[in-house]
């Protein structure tokens, strides 16, 4: 699949998934507002742009008209936390059968907040239709985790199962590092939602 992304990027893991389920009848992604804008530009496959948040709305109902199309969300903190947290809420309590892949960057929020500290994992956990919900930890030295994450949620998908919704914590190498133990204090890696044990497959 032709990409033009950093080797490390979330983005160049997302094509490894794409590349690992191999879907036959097509993928579209959903693009979001912000510095994630343009993600369409390194990927061979369609993507739609949505306006600020409505990224889930978009991609359920394109899942509509296309069951069996792969699709799914690219979203960082200021669109999913800040100005579409609503949506996404609102697609996994439908059990909406979509992949959403959340980069928390846990630096950006609209209008000086901190939204992007709300732990959406764990709300999102506490609904009834999700399938599989899970934090991983992605760095320059190691995004295997990352990798099968959204693997795993875009397998879910198309096998019918239902909402997915991976949050990526892009990290600095210097794990050690004061702000990357407070932040991983906050928001620990751990799989909320795991209900067709895809994990452990």
């Amino acid at each position: 699949m032709t990409m033009n992304f950093q080797p490390d990027s979330i983005q160049t893991m997302i094509v490894e998934a794409v590349d690992a389920v191999a879907p036959q009848s097509g993928i579209v992604g959903i693009a979001p507002v912000s510095c994630g804008a343009f993600i369409y530009d390194g990927f061979d496959f369609d993507f739609c742009q949505s306006v600020p948040g409505c990224a889930p709305a978009v991609a359920s109902g394109i899942k509509r008209v296309r069951p069996k199309a792969l699709v799914f969300t690219y979203q960082n903190d200021i669109d999913l936390a800040a100005a579409g947290i609503s949506e996404v809420i609102h697609a996994a309590n439908r059990g909406e059968n979509i992949s959403v892949i959340y980069a928390n960057s846990g630096n950006c929020g609209l209008n000086n907040t901190e939204e992007s500290r709300i732990k959406i994992c764990e709300m999102l956990s506490g609904l009834n239709k999700p399938v599989y919900i899970t934090r991983v930890i992605a760095s320059e030295k190691d995004n295997k985790a990352a990798v099968k994450a959204i693997q795993n949620a875009f397998k879910l998908q198309l096998e019918n199962k239902g909402f997915s919704f991976v949050e990526i914590l892009p990290i600095s190498d210097d794990e050690e590092s004061k702000e990357v133990k407070d932040l991983l204090a906050e928001l620990p890696a751990k799989v909320f939602v795991d209900k067709h044990g895809v994990e452990k497959a």
